[in-house]
């Protein structure tokens, strides 16, 4: 049974055909009310603060800041109840990240729009929703891999510059990719070596694929 209250939503993705005609749909349901969307996470903030909502959908395929960041930042200044992941990130790790940044829900872009709507209800009446498959997917690593460092937080540029070693990338190069010097990409290196216990790129690259981090 949906609730009579007009749930209170906001749209954040940074890909305007995809926002606009999610907008258009989710504002014909019962219920919804469409507050606004925007493309960043910047812009979404400043409009919130004046216009604070119940539920929050965002993207988290683009990194304008820290996805993480921006959830805590919503919650903690009340400028939402509810925060909900909408996205196409199947990877294991950024899973885990979101969840321990106080997200309700994570949902995948691939999903039915009616799918979405249900979650939509039962993330409002405090419910917890993932996506079926993200669950799979997890529980069937933490079946196989006990040893999976669920507390491990390895950061968004932490992850380009791995992304970058297993393209084959020399720290001279990852440098001039990401604009940061030579010796902050070796600090990166050291960083990730630590958290993942590994000494070169070849064991990060594997274990990076054996946690899903990497494909």
């Amino acid at each position: 049974m949906k609730n009579e209250k007009s749930i209170r939503i906001f749209l954040i993705d940074n890909h305007a055909l995809f926002r606009k005609g999610l907008k258009a749909i989710l504002a014909d349901v019962s219920n919804f009310k469409i507050v606004g969307d925007a493309s960043s996470y910047h812009e979404a903030e400043t409009i919130l603060q004046e216009n604070p909502v119940d539920m929050v959908l965002f993207d988290t395929d683009f990194y304008i800041i820290k996805n993480n960041e921006f959830s805590e930042n919503i919650l903690k200044n009340n400028l939402t109840k509810k925060v909900v992941a909408l996205t196409f990130a199947k990877s294991r790790l950024e899973f885990l990240n979101a969840i321990k940044s106080g997200i309700h829900g994570y949902i995948l872009k691939d999903e039915e729009i009616d799918y979405l709507i249900d979650c939509i209800y039962k993330i409002h009446a405090g419910r917890f929703i993932v996506s079926e498959s993200m669950v799979e997917k997890l529980v069937k690593l933490l079946i196989e891999k006990s040893e999976f460092p669920i507390n491990l937080i390895i950061s968004d540029r932490e992850l380009e510059v791995l992304s970058l070693i297993q393209n084959g990338y020399s720290n001279s190069q990852i440098g001039k990719h990401l604009f940061l010097s030579e010796n902050t990409i070796k600090t990166h290196i050291k960083h990730i070596y630590k958290k993942m216990s590994v000494s070169n790129r070849k064991e990060a690259i594997e274990k990076g694929i054996l946690w899903g981090i990497l494909k």
